[in-house]
């Protein structure tokens, strides 16, 4: 798994980042190896491990004996504020430590008419990049959680989800989740993301009527990274309810997704107490520490 596009080992630079010169690989030396050991069984010695994995931040490749790294932990931030998280102007905190107060809920209003934008190529809508949400995290109706700047190098190795606890003015709505590495010049780098449309929160098997105002529990699956993040930037999430054109528009109505074509605004709230800890969880490489108090 390299640093790469669909235009795979062609470029080390993607977008305004640079992965370093190690991050382009003689890839045609791995497929004859493949080949030779599996048309002309010529073994490879030592055999090569079953992963290969590119630390990003770091500029190096790393070899493991599955994926996740068997030997990664997992690492838990929680979301916090005082009921007012919209947009990177606001009050939203990413900390190590779980909420132990009732805090009130975080508020967005999503407009079908003028979703939030995902950021990337016209010709590439469902992949995206290392791409700069600096401008995105200036609107309302995204919630914004930011760690402190980091002690030391954190490096995040693996799969990594959101649980959040919403609620709808609507008979559907979608929550999506974003991770991104803070530079300290202020370049707000996505890492990954994923989505949860309310209808399918337990699967796509069948949809499932929502309640408006009743509070659910998502599961949201955000892809993986590896990255290592130097001490001084800072880890956020962002939390939204569309990410256009990577996913298509919730019109809010509950119905058919294919032929209505007017919405409504869905009304949307974030729970982060203690009976509804909404967090995010990720693996972390051992010995690297959590975001801790502000450098400097």
């Amino acid at each position: 798994m390299g640093p790469w596009g669909h235009a795979v080992n062609t470029t080390q630079t993607i977008g305004e980042v640079d992965f370093g010169p190690d991050a382009l690989i003689d890839l045609d030396a791995h497929v004859h190896a493949f080949l030779d050991e599996h048309v002309k069984g010529i073994r490879p010695e030592p055999p090569p491990a079953p992963v290969r994995i590119f630390v990003m931040g770091a500029g190096e490749w790393r070899d493991s004996p599955a994926w996740p790294p068997p030997d990664a932990g997992s690492a838990v931030f929680h979301l916090s504020s005082g009921g007012q998280a919209n947009s990177r102007f606001g009050d939203g905190r990413l900390v190590p430590a779980a909420v132990t107060a009732d805090e009130p809920p975080d508020e967005w209003a999503h407009d079908p008419s003028r979703p939030v934008p995902f950021l990337t190529g016209a010709n590439s809508a469902q992949i995206g990049g290392p791409d700069d949400y600096l401008g995105v995290e200036g609107r309302g109706d995204v919630l914004v959680f930011t760690s402190d700047p980091l002690t030391g190098p954190l490096e995040i190795i693996g799969p990594v989800r959101m649980i959040a606890h919403v609620a709808t003015s609507a008979a559907d709505t979608d929550i999506t989740a974003k991770l991104v590495d803070v530079h300290p010049g202020g370049f707000a780098q996505r890492l990954c993301d994923g989505m949860v449309r309310l209808r399918y929160r337990d699967g796509f098997e069948a949809g499932q009527a929502v309640v408006p105002g009743e509070v659910y529990e998502v599961d949201i699956a955000m892809w993986d990274t590896c990255v290592r993040l130097p001490a001084g930037h800072r880890l956020r999430v962002e939390i939204a309810s569309s990410a256009f054109p990577k996913y298509d528009v919730n019109l809010g109505t509950g119905g058919d997704m294919i032929t209505e074509t007017a919405g409504l605004t869905a009304v949307n709230r974030l729970w982060h107490t203690p009976s509804r800890p909404s967090r995010l969880i990720l693996n972390q490489a051992p010995g690297r520490p959590s975001p801790g108090a502000p450098v400097g």
